[in-house]
């Protein structure tokens, strides 16, 4: 234990109070002592059993326990106080609890009274000894009097506190300066009242730069040559900047900032938001270089970027002659061309798009060999995982391309939206990522026209997230959040697919070029500000040519979860006529549903369709309509409703229109587009699911699938095919589907062979129709894997093809043993390139053995076989195998302890791994042991919906199994027999 320090003001303050308390109990005692007598002279005393104390209040049976000591993240030199009692007696109401608090305990935010203008920062991270150490000014304006300030801080040391009156000079005498632990803040009391006015709140810390990836952190890499190296860096969204340095680190606080770094002299750089002004060579001792940045433009904290290593660089120049450049490991440089020419392409079309001209003197992105998210939006050095950032042709899959060109895209829409304009608070997340994750998609389509961006969008996020949002798990995408571990919660499907799927419908029903004026304008207005979800609705509408009422229609997707379902039927007065009614969707359409929506879960809803004689047409079905009624024209002989699947809804069809599309389908699949194909596909198997239509006739649509060759409708099918057979695998009906499934693609998979050529989505499609294959025993594909994975063990030269790669790592694995095993992972330790890794991870998780499942969950602890941000999807990949996924639940059941020492409930992958591993039962024996442990460990942190979900989820697979178990049995053994 460490030492308490107690100051003599608080020793003199304690012995009061002592004095005070001896003086209450004996007058209580004397007031008390005839109850005694008429008790016949009996006491309640601690060898009776029990323990009665009289406290303050006069109320006895209760123990009142000594006030704890403030606890600080970390022992610092500086006294510390005793935290003040926050305890209540049996009569004490909520609100004198709360009158009791100090206004740093009652208020999680720091107060609207007090601004951060500027921080005039100095970090020096010791490469060597992993710690880093820092001063802050931080140049506040108080707007009314206030008795003390609070700035942010987490896991460090304060050795300095100095507050300054800016206009005069005088440094101003402190009554007391402490960590209040629960709010992460750091307390300054003056001894006299602060006055309106500018202050200097001087600050000096010192932190660790090990045992994290989050916050200001080091990161090793391994060289070619063998050699460890260490760079400093630093990542914070959401709330980990005062980590790094104290701050105001809330959104809706922008300052400027003055950034010095410090760093090793030889052979290192130090990068930040903005560029170099100054360099000062053996400061602050010999060896060292202090690197002065310029003053930046006002931006909020958490995209404040401080790296230290000893990266190369590649570079070019914006259409405005400003730089760009990729910082890349020297040995990975080859790999940054790509990322640096899409990259200065799509920065100049956004800047092109918005007509706002991008803020700041330079732009830099980096790969990073630790960490956490995706990417990290830092303004002006936009940090990535390598995987993200790195490409080249002979070692990346199609998909990492696609991922890379993505993920830049999102990242530097950022730029704009959320760094330029900020989120007022994080209820409005959305505002930043759901807009990052549609525009995005512009972008890429922008440099890679041939990759039909927007029919890719259904299956990458429009779909996706609303299987999440037909749940009563979800939550409204303006979602009140105020602890840290609901802000990094709310980082999830909701905030980013289903504000980009809002958005896109948005976009579609007022046209395109209003959509992107009104959001000029908005950037325009709230330009180096901050902005609420109300904001943007308004610009829209002001440019509206058609007098929508934007923020009417767009709060009931925005403020209330779920979509709805559209019921379509034939008039019985006019078969011309088709009657829509809407009612939400849910995929278990029994569970009870709370009333806690605003708008009572109906929806303002742009209704289009189309025909074989019309074109799209759009009606408005607005929530106080009963019904809505479309005219079928004469001689049409189908209708399909949500063209393209812009319309964040389903249709569900009386009997006669089904078949209709069934037969079109089946003739003609051409008439329709790709992206209405597979929203009737999508939309066919959710409502089977959910009971609202059966399921010959969503597995009728897909027989059509024999004649589809395009990969955005087949991936639809293969997600929902895919989760059949997981929850049909423990039933009867898993032979006859396996069957089924191999005579649906081997016609496709002996046609595309394992040759890697076609065009992009030709590529990407064979491994949706090889893996359908594989994964239900098509044996020439088997073998296939399993003969390459061999030729490959024997031989490291052998040349498999990017794209097969993961297929041949985990099938081939599937049907070898523990020496090619063994050889799997001495490469995976070996290899520098982060794609690489992947998918050989992907091989190492698919072993058969689970002794070997055994043994790769012990090593995964060590992070150098595991680094620790690959940890959570190496045991995705491993739950997924049907065979590991008891053996990953009863490894996390029994470490959970230790995974929460290592990763902490605020981390979000850690809650999400629960769910992904849980999500794959089907038993109520499995949903009792969720039940129980969820019910040992109480405290989820970040993962509390996860754990709603995957409860929901789990409940839904057993009530599915259950309802359709039996006639998909039926189903699938008469198409056997037919074949």
């Amino acid at each position: 234990m460490g030492q308490v320090f107690v100051r003599r003001s608080t020793a003199a303050l304690l012995f009061l109070v002592a004095a005070l308390s001896i003086v209450c109990v004996a007058l209580l005692v004397l007031l008390l002592a005839p109850d005694w007598r008429d008790t016949g002279g009996q006491m309640t005393s601690s060898m009776s059993g029990g323990s009665q104390v009289v406290q303050a209040g006069g109320t006895p049976g209760r123990v009142v326990a000594s006030p704890p000591p403030r606890q600080a993240l970390k022992p610092q030199p500086v006294p510390k106080m005793t935290q003040r009692p926050t305890t209540t007696t049996s009569t004490t109401t909520a609100t004198t609890t709360e009158a009791l608090k100090e206004p740093w305990e009652r208020e999680y935010r720091i107060p609207r009274s007090t601004l951060p203008h500027h921080y005039d920062l100095y970090l020096h991270p010791d490469l060597d000894t992993g710690r880093f150490s820092g001063r802050v000014g931080i140049l506040i304006g108080v707007t009314q009097p206030m008795d003390y300030l609070v700035a942010h801080i987490k896991s460090m040391n304060m050795t300095k506190t100095e507050l300054q009156d800016t206009s005069s000079g005088k440094v101003l005498p402190l009554k007391d300066y402490f960590e209040y632990g629960p709010n992460q803040f750091w307390v300054v009391q003056p001894r006299s009242t602060l006055a309106p006015g500018n202050y200097t709140l001087k600050l000096e810390f010192e932190g660790s730069l090990d045992g994290s990836i989050v916050g200001f952190y080091r990161s090793v890499y391994t060289t070619k040559a063998g050699e460890k190296r260490s760079i400093a860096t630093s990542k914070f969204q959401p709330t980990d900047a005062r980590s790094a340095f104290p701050c105001f680190d809330e959104p809706s606080f922008k300052s400027t900032f003055t950034t010095t770094l410090v760093r090793p002299s030889d052979g290192y750089i130090a990068l930040s938001n903005m560029p170099v002004q100054n360099e000062v060579a053996e400061s602050p001792e010999a060896g060292l270089t202090s690197v002065v940045f310029e003053k930046s433009v006002p931006m909020v904290t958490y995209l404040a970027c401080f790296i230290v290593c000893d990266f190369e660089f590649v570079e070019t120049m914006t259409n405005d002659n400003k730089p760009f450049r990729v910082y890349a490991t020297p040995d990975q440089m080859s790999r940054t061309n790509y990322s640096l020419h899409l990259g200065v392409h799509v920065l100049n079309y956004f800047q092109d798009y918005f007509e706002v001209e991008y803020p700041l003197p330079k732009q830099d992105m980096i790969a990073i060999p630790d960490f956490i998210s995706g990417a990290m939006e830092h303004w002006g050095l936009i940090t990535y995982r390598e995987v993200n950032l790195l490409y080249d042709d002979l070692g990346s899959s199609s998909y990492n391309k696609q991922r890379v060109a993505a993920v830049v895209a999102h990242e530097l829409a950022h730029m704009w939206f959320g760094n330029l304009v900020t989120l007022d608070w994080w209820d409005d997340l959305w505002l930043n990522e759901g807009f990052a994750s549609y525009i995005e998609y512009k972008g890429v389509a922008n440099y890679e026209k041939d990759w039909d961006m927007e029919g890719q969008f259904l299956v990458d996020d429009l779909q996706l997230v609303m299987g999440l949002d037909a749940q009563l798990t979800s939550h409204p995408i303006v979602q009140p959040v105020n602890h840290p571990d609901e802000i990094t919660e709310i980082f999830d499907t909701i905030s980013y697919s289903k504000g980009a799927s809002v958005l896109r419908m948005l976009e579609s029903f007022m046209g395109s070029e209003q959509f992107r004026v009104g959001v000029r304008n908005f950037l325009r207005k709230y330009k180096y500000a901050n902005a609420v979800t109300q904001d943007l609705w308004s610009e829209l509408e002001t440019v509206s040519e058609d007098g929508l009422k934007i923020s009417t229609i767009m709060d009931s997707w925005t403020r209330q979860m779920g979509y709805p379902v559209l019921t379509v039927t034939t008039s019985s007065a006019d078969p011309n006529k088709l009657e829509v009614k809407q009612t939400r969707f849910l995929s278990d359409p029994e569970a009870e549903s709370p009333d806690d929506s605003p708008y009572g879960y109906v929806w303002d809803i742009p209704v289009t369709y189309i025909t074989d004689v019309t074109q799209r047409d759009q009606r408005w079905f607005y929530r106080d309509m009963d019904k809505l009624t479309l005219t079928k024209p004469a001689g049409a002989s189908w209708v399909k409703i949500n063209v393209g699947q812009y319309g964040y809804y389903r249709v569900n069809y009386e009997a006669s229109i089904w078949q209709d599309l069934v037969n079109l389908l089946q003739t003609n699949p051409q008439a329709l587009s790709v992206t209405d194909r597979a929203s009737l596909l999508d939309d066919g198997f959710n409502l089977a699911g959910a009971g609202l239509l059966p399921y010959d006739t969503a597995l009728s649509l897909v027989a059509y699938m024999k004649q589809e060759t395009h990969y955005i409708p087949w991936t639809t099918v293969a997600s929902h095919l895919a989760k059949m057979g997981r929850l049909l695998r423990q039933t009867n009906a898993y032979p006859y589907f396996r069957k089924y499934m191999v005579g649906l693609v081997n016609d496709h998979v002996e046609r595309l062979g394992w040759n890697d050529t076609g065009s992009h989505l030709e590529r990407r499609n064979r491994l949706v129709l090889m893996f359908l294959a594989c994964s239900n025993g098509y044996d020439p594909c088997l073998q296939g894997a399993h003969q390459r994975l061999l030729s490959w063990v024997k031989d490291p030269e052998y040349y498999i093809p990017p794209n097969t790669r993961s297929l041949v790592y985990q099938f081939g694995m599937q049907k070898a043993g523990a020496e090619e095993w063994e050889v799997l992972l001495q490469r995976y330790m070996k290899e520098a390139n982060a794609q690489e890794k992947t998918k050989l991870a992907v091989g190492l998780a698919n072993t058969k053995e689970d002794w070997i499942t055994q043994r790769l969950l012990m090593l995964a602890r060590n992070e150098s076989v595991v680094r620790s941000q690959d940890y959570f999807s190496l045991l995705n990949n491993m739950a997924k195998q049907p065979w590991n996924t008891h053996i990953v639940w009863n490894f996390v059941k029994s470490n959970w302890e230790e995974l929460v020492e290592r990763f902490t409930l605020n981390n979000r992958y850690l809650g999400r791994m629960v769910k992904y591993v849980c999500t794959r039962f089907t038993s109520p024996d499995q949903l009792m042991e969720m039940k129980e442990f969820f019910e040992k460990y109480p405290n989820a942190g970040s993962g509390a919906r996860s754990r709603q979900q995957a409860l929901e989820e789990v409940e839904g697979n057993i009530k599915w199994i259950n309802q359709h178990g039996d006639s998909l049995y039926d189903w699938f053994l008469k198409q056997n027999n037919i074949l």
